[in-house]
């Protein structure tokens, strides 16, 4: 078994140890008053007692066994997207506080299950999407509740990412609908205040030999239609030679908001040759690698705060959106695969 949890701190344990899992070690270790790691869940074993042995805390290959430790408050899902869904269940049936990275499911019967059972032990349970968690983004947010643009008419986003994710990544991730573009619809989603599209138009197209014959494609353009008028539309490549590259503008009758692409720094060169604009940040690591602490930190203190309190409850409406934006994910797939528009 692992270490007592000293009182006042949030035992964890984790789910996964690839790519998403050590960014979680990461913002887990920046909050050393309030949480501790207790387990670590990983396939590979050797990984799993490495891991362990370095962070000083306990190991399985199977969540099973973390489940039965009392020490264990916090369950975070970081493994294959494709065994979110049953360790996220397990999790809740065992009543266990569970933060986990998208998606939730590929399916909205699966997403709505899961939704359904933490609204009913009422207990914490948010879903990574940690463009929520983004200074900048959330800045728009305020400034689009706040009505100084007016109406919201149009929103576009724009998602490039880079480097080509690894392939054995994206042969379990559910190809780029679920994968990619479910980031721009939960955006869609949040500044429009929760608005589901009528239609969905998406075209799509493969340059990646390696992605066409897994059967995804790699760049993407869709255009959703809102009940108010408003028209919501995204572009998404899986990679960009310039760098990775994140914008959103939202657009009303009062005016725009426009949150640009980070670089690497503020700093433009002007010489008699012209103007020479710092690079892009090279991937999402270094894009979110602030997001994804805010991200933990706002969750640590969901789980400390009484089940009546106005967070929780703010919570538990924001779980309701989880099956929309599944459902537009995988209407703009279907879109896709019927070449037409999408009611």
């Amino acid at each position: 078994m692992a270490n007592m949890v000293p009182k006042g701190k949030f035992g964890i344990a984790l789910v996964g140890l690839g790519r998403s899992g050590h960014f979680h070690l990461t913002s887990i270790e920046s909050f050393p008053d309030v949480a501790q790691l207790q387990w670590v869940v990983d396939v590979d074993a050797d990984r799993a007692s490495k891991i362990a042995s370095r962070m000083g805390c306990s190991w399985s290959t199977s969540l099973d066994e973390p489940l039965t430790d009392p020490c264990v408050d916090i369950v975070v899902v970081a493994s294959s997207t494709d065994t979110h869904f049953p360790f996220i269940v397990q999790s809740l049936h065992a009543q266990r506080a569970v933060f986990t990275e998208k998606p939730i499911s590929h399916t909205v019967s699966e997403v709505q299950e899961a939704v359904d059972l933490a609204l009913r032990y009422r207990l914490p349970f948010v879903c990574g999407y940690q463009r929520r968690y983004d200074r900048n983004f959330a800045m728009m947010k305020k400034q689009v509740d706040s009505g100084c643009i007016g109406q919201l008419k149009i929103l576009k986003s724009c998602s490039r990412d880079n480097p080509l994710p690894p392939l054995e990544y994206l042969r379990t991730s559910g190809g780029i609908f679920q994968d990619m573009l479910i980031h721009d619809f939960d955006m869609q989603d949040w500044l429009s205040d929760g608005q589901m599209p009528e239609s969905v138009l998406a075209v799509a197209h493969c340059y990646n030999e390696a992605l066409r014959e897994m059967g995804d494609v790699d760049t993407v353009a869709t255009v959703a239609k809102y009940a108010s008028g408003l028209i919501a539309m995204t572009d998404v490549c899986r990679d960009a030679s310039y760098g990775y590259d994140q914008r959103v503008e939202a657009f009303g009758d009062k005016g725009m908001l426009t949150a640009k692409n980070e670089l690497t720094s503020t700093v433009e060169l002007a010489t008699s040759e012209g103007h020479l604009m710092p690079c892009a940040l090279w991937s999402f690591p270094d894009r979110y690698k602030d997001a994804y602490r805010v991200e933990l930190s706002h969750f640590l203190a969901l789980v400390r705060a009484d089940a009546d309190s106005d967070v929780r409850k703010r919570e538990e409406r924001d779980m309701l959106r989880h099956p929309r934006i599944v459902h537009t994910a995988t209407a703009a797939h279907l879109s896709c695969k019927l070449q037409r528009q999408v009611f």
